[in-house]
């Protein structure tokens, strides 16, 4: 019948809209006035109006519901039935049966065709009893999410696309038994002589026994009645509240004891193990007492769905943050017990072992991040708090893309700077390095910055991406053997072999030294001339000191050599203005 009416309505439709288009157009060439074409137009919007008007009368004549034969033939006739036009009015109708303890009566609410007809009356009761249980012990009842149509109808709202449509199934929420979600919804049924009525589903029924035994009601009411518990599921009494308080309290407990036993066990330990006890103590603790209280509201204490559903989320939310904040720890623990333990100090001698060290503080850094950024992302997800989050960043990921960019965009670039560092080796920790004109030793490269310790023991701070967009010398790069030039002004009349044997005379033994020193006359100006000394040292430290005490000692030899007569000095011209006329030397001035 639906199908007739829908068809004679379209064709209505378009037989009034060629209808007028055909008049209208002959009334224009007819040059008739305009009256008779709005009149033709309007018969056709009046056609058009009447064909709508039968689709819907005909969609409305069809009741989109489950058609099965019978509902619930094993239970008795009651005096006065449940309202169950709408799921609403379903629920509603469930709920104060319950409230009033006519479970039997509550049950005509529940689809029993799973359950045998001859064990319907028998069942029913318990089964109504047992779903409410489960439906406030889970919190599952959303009243704005429930309609109270009788064909559940969606409206989508004014910025989407999609027409209104019916349903016959309406969904309350999941409960996770045995790894697997069940479904538990309100569905419309109907008969061939019945009206069409809402009722739980028979899936839900059907496994409303599983999931009250997975429910775990509290050790401390495993001996109160169903209905007893069933009355504490409501809104939360005062017992509850304290019951919530005592478990808190014991949580708290459980974290100072675990906290406090860790921090007395690692003083018995040896310093790199106690180092890091003490640095897991907090998370480990802090996890401890999370998992505690999770198994304090499943298995201790009964409390109702909103208590129990906020302190679920709020224990799961503290654990997983603990767990990741113990990850971070562990693997901050973990990377530096091995450089400590597997790589010599910045003070060694090997090169290797401090590219080796770079590498693995490098890695320890963006390590940690990665662990960070992996252990926000999962909670997000796990808690449910990047549903929401999420969208809205995908409905504005063009602008926010951008934002996030130019924000991030100095950290980013440092990150990928410090991955250079590592890669690449330009320099490497414990290396002597001379950056802007400051000498220092590399102390630390962390994730986004470089750290120079200079010989005045301050600290230089360079962000990775300036370091390496700026020359500096490294002067361990090809291992630490350092040379050094000393610089001596001396007077034009020195013998340079005689410097030479006195330069080889104070190296000689000197175990700072690795090689025979290099003396030449390099310079010469117009008042002096200047000897190099090249000198190679083990180190950069021990180079500097090397040629240090080179010159100290070099400058005294010249200086007691001669009298200093080949220390550098300045020279004077005399020049006379009126010298003596040449000839023979008057009496009066002869001896």
């Amino acid at each position: 019948m639906i199908d007739v009416l829908f068809f004679a309505g379209g064709s209505l439709l378009v037989v009034a809209i060629l209808f007028g288009i055909a008049t209208c157009s002959w009334q224009v060439r007819a040059g008739v006035g305009r009256t008779r074409s709005i009149l033709a137009i309007a018969l056709g919007a009046t056609v058009l109006w009447s064909g709508a008007n039968a689709q819907d009368e005909g969609e409305g004549a069809e009741t989109f519901a489950f058609e099965v034969e019978q509902i619930n033939e094993g239970l008795p006739p009651i005096d006065a039935p449940l309202r169950l036009d709408t799921p609403r009015a379903a629920l509603e109708s469930f709920l104060d049966a319950i409230r009033q303890d006519e479970f039997g009566r509550a049950a005509y609410a529940l689809n029993l065709s799973a359950v045998p007809a001859e064990q319907q009356a028998e069942r029913a009761p318990e089964l109504a009893l047992m779903l409410a249980f489960v439906l406030r012990r889970y919190d599952l009842i959303d009243w704005s999410e429930i309609p109270d149509q009788p064909d559940a109808r969606v409206l989508p709202g004014l910025q989407q696309s999609t027409a209104p449509y019916t349903r016959r199934s309406v969904e309350l929420g999941e409960v996770e038994v045995g790894g697997r979600p069940v479904p538990i919804s309100l569905q419309r049924f109907r008969t061939e002589d019945d009206e069409a009525v809402w009722l739980f589903s028979p899936y839900a029924v059907e496994r409303v026994t599983e999931i009250f035994a997975e429910t775990r009601p509290g050790l401390l009411s495993r001996w109160v009645p169903l209905q007893q518990r069933l009355d504490t599921l409501g809104q939360p009494s005062l017992a509850e509240w304290v019951a919530a308080a005592i478990l808190l309290a014991a949580t708290i407990l459980v974290w100072l004891a675990v906290y406090y036993a860790i921090r007395v066990a690692a003083r018995h330990l040896r310093p790199t193990r106690a180092r890091a006890a003490r640095k897991l103590s907090l998370p480990l603790a802090t996890l401890t007492a999370a998992l505690a209280l999770r198994v304090g509201i499943n298995s201790l204490i009964l409390l109702t769905g909103p208590i129990a559903s906020k302190m679920v989320l709020g224990s799961e939310a503290i654990a997983l943050a603990a767990g990741a904040w113990l990850l971070i720890q562990g693997v901050s623990a973990g990377t530096l017990s091995l450089s400590e333990r597997y790589v010599v100090p910045l003070a060694a001698d090997d090169p290797e072992n401090r590219r080796i060290k770079t590498t693995v503080y490098v890695a320890r850094r963006m390590a940690l991040v990665a662990a960070a950024l992996l252990s926000v992302g999962y909670i997000l997800v796990r808690v449910g708090l990047f549903e929401s989050f999420g969208v809205s960043v995908l409905a504005s990921a063009g602008a926010l893309g951008v934002l996030v960019a130019i924000a991030a965009r100095p950290l980013l670039g440092n990150m990928v700077a410090g991955l250079q560092i590592a890669l690449t080796d330009p320099l490497r920790i414990g290396d002597v390095v001379v950056y802007d004109g400051h000498w220092a030793t590399v102390e630390d490269i962390s994730f986004a910055h470089t750290v120079l310790r200079t010989w005045t023991e301050t600290r230089l701070i360079v962000p990775h991406a300036d370091f390496l967009s700026r020359p500096f010398e490294n002067w361990s790069k090809e291992g630490d053997a350092v040379r050094r030039i000393v610089k001596i002004p001396v007077d034009f009349r020195i013998d340079v072999d005689v410097v030479r044997r006195k330069v080889r005379e104070i190296v000689e033994g000197d175990p700072r030294s690795v090689e025979a020193p290099l003396v030449e006359l390099v310079e010469v100006n117009a008042e002096t001339a200047v000897i190099w000394i090249w000198l190679t040292g083990t180190t950069a430290f021990t180079s500097w000191y090397l040629h240090n005490d080179v010159r100290e000692k070099l400058m005294a030899f010249l200086k007691d050599h001669d009298d200093g007569a080949f220390l550098p000095r300045r020279r004077y011209i005399l020049v006379q203005d009126d010298p003596p006329a040449p000839g023979p030397v008057p009496p009066s001035e002869q001896g």
